[in-house]
């Protein structure tokens, strides 16, 4: 088994000194002691995972570039990068993405408009609203905080439950779709659950990271 821990070390060492912060400012940013620091860094120990995930956030790479060897040049042209640029990268690469969402119901609207097809084509703007969520999470998933997690699946599972109720609305006869708004209702238990998973991991992480600053003062 390959211990990944002095690959890390170096890696962070190396992205923090072209990045021309000292042990001491990392520390402060992340409130850990610069002893931790210097500990991950001399390869003696890893930061948690969340606190990993941070780092890699923090200097625009993800966590399978902070576990794999990589060169000195590679290291310091990441490190240098300005970290408003690679945000602002992300965020308009995440918006492109939820701008083709957007573009591909604008797509299916006009279709329905000049050709007459049977399915309603305003109803994909209706779709395009818990895609535009799933495509969020992600994008989220790969350079998000997690902090945003919670509130992109709430956003999934209610808009979701409207566009099935709407769908149900439109294509099942007599307008009896419409009567099944009761199952709108499956959005508070599921939502409930997403809370108290969100919660547990919450107070899973934060005593991880209690427990991790306490040993490495």
């Amino acid at each position: 088994m390959i211990d990944i821990t002095p690959i890390v070390g170096r890696n962070l060492a190396m992205l923090r000194k072209h990045r021309g912060l000292t042990q001491g400012q990392l520390a402060e940013r992340f409130s850990y002691s610069d002893k931790a620091i210097s500990k991950w860094e001399r390869g003696e120990a890893l930061p948690d995972l969340n606190t990993l995930y941070e780092l890699a956030d923090f200097y625009g790479v993800t966590l399978d570039f902070l576990t794999h060897q990589q060169s000195d040049s590679v290291l310091k042209e990441v490190g240098e990068n300005d970290p408003r640029t690679v945000i602002s990268n992300k965020i308009i690469i995440t918006s492109l993405g939820v701008v083709s969402v957007w573009t591909l119901a604008t797509f299916l609207f006009v279709s329905d408009l000049l050709m007459g097809w049977a399915w309603q084509g305003w109803i994909s703007f209706v779709w395009a609203v818990p895609i535009s969520f799933f495509v969020l999470i992600a994008f989220n998933a790969a350079w998000g905080k997690k902090s945003w997690n919670f509130l992109l699946t709430i956003g999934v599972i209610w808009t979701l439950l409207i566009a099935i109720y709407v769908e149900m609305g439109l294509d099942i006869d007599a307008g009896q779709g419409w009567e099944l708004g009761y199952l709108l209702i499956l959005g508070i238990p599921v939502t409930a659950v997403v809370l108290l998973i969100h919660r547990y991991r919450t107070l899973k992480a934060h005593r991880k990271e209690e427990q991790e600053k306490k040993e490495g003062q």
